[in-house]
Parts: structure tokens; C-alpha cells; sequence
């Protein structure tokens, strides 16, 4: 199925893979040597990163998510988390093939499985980073299309997460 090309205007929200959820600022033209290159200007909590308009259709970046898909976020969060590989290195392995989906079920995914992991095993380090990066992400575009505080989209995230938590509890 071909992907629907996006546009975007000043004031929508997106989010990027990497820098996480930012906010269109503008359009500015730049030129880098002779060619002139239109971007959208996107502003996040901790930076600003310039986006081609004519590479806004990569699988990097996203609109955030529509009501629809956050409640199947929030239903994704309710189910049971899965194991991850016990292997360390299949394990990060796994978790970077994993982020490069941009897409909210993968990132929900992602940290409802991390959070599993961390409730009965413990994680490393570059998991821990993963997991909190995933999480703000999470919660801020939760935040964003809800049109809630944060504080409240973060307690609203971990009543959800509790619950596929404790399934996975009693699996044990």
C-alpha cells in the first residue's frame, strides 16, 4: 500500500524517531550552495531540527497520534508485557530493529515490554535510557492529543501500564 503523503502547517505536532515530539514552528528556506531547499522548522522541548518538506514522508517521522490510535495505545499498555531475549546482545539487538518504527503501537510496545523486564529482572543502562526516552515520548504525545496536563497523561500511562504489569505478575 503506497504511504499518503503528508503536509504539515505551522502549529501541528510531529514526532521523529530521534528527537522525539516537537512542534512545527515554520517553513524556512535555506540555501546550501546553489540549491535552495524548503524546511519545516521544528521545535522540541530540549531542541530544534530542521525537516526537508520534501522528505516529510520518510517512516522517521509521524503526525501524533490520533485519538483512535492512543486508545489503542492505552489498550496495547493493558495486555501482558512479552520477554525479551534473555542474551544481552540479542536483546539490544532486537530492541534496535525494534526503534526504527517510528509508529505508536511499536514505541507502546517497546515500553510496556521494558517495563515488564525492569519489574522482574532489572534492566541495564542503555535499556533504562530507552525506556525513559520511550516513556516521555509516550506520555507527552498522550498529553498533546488529549489536550491534558502532563501530570495527569502520566498518571493516566501508569494506571494502564499497572495493569498489563500485574498480569504479567501473576504469570510468574
Amino acid at each position: 500500500m503506497a504511504k499518503k503523503s503528508a503536509s504539515f502547517r505551522k502549529g501541528d505536532w510531529i514526532v521523529h524517531t530521534y528527537y522525539g515530539v516537537g512542534q512545527i514552528k515554520g517553513v524556512e528556506t535555506k540555501q546550501i550552495d546553489d540549491t535552495k531547499t524548503k524546511y519545516y522548522k521544528v521545535e522540541t522541548k530540549n531542541s530544534i531540527y530542521f525537516v526537508p518538506v520534501s522528505n516529510i514522508d520518510n517512516e522517521r517521522i509521524r503526525p501524533v497520534a490520533s485519538q483512535y490510535m492512543l486508545r489503542k495505545a492505552k489498550k496495547i499498555l493493558k495486555e501482558t508485557p512479552q520477554d525479551f531475549d534473555t542474551d544481552h546482545n540479542l536483546r539490544k539487538r532486537q530492541l534496535t530493529e525494534l526503534l526504527t518504527d517510528c509508529s505508536i503501537e511499536t514505541t507502546t510496545k517497546i515500553v510496556r515490554d521494558l517495563s515488564g523486564r525492569r519489574a522482574n529482572f532489572g534492566l541495564n543502562d542503555h535499556e533504562e535510557k530507552i525506556l525513559e526516552k520511550l516513556t516521555d515520548r509516550l506520555v507527552l504525545e498522550w498529553s498533546i492529543t488529549k489536550g491534558i496536563e502532563l501530570e495527569k497523561a502520566y498518571q493516566q500511562f501508569e494506571e494502564a501500564l499497572r495493569e498489563g504489569l500485574s498480569k504479567y505478575q501473576k504469570q510468574l
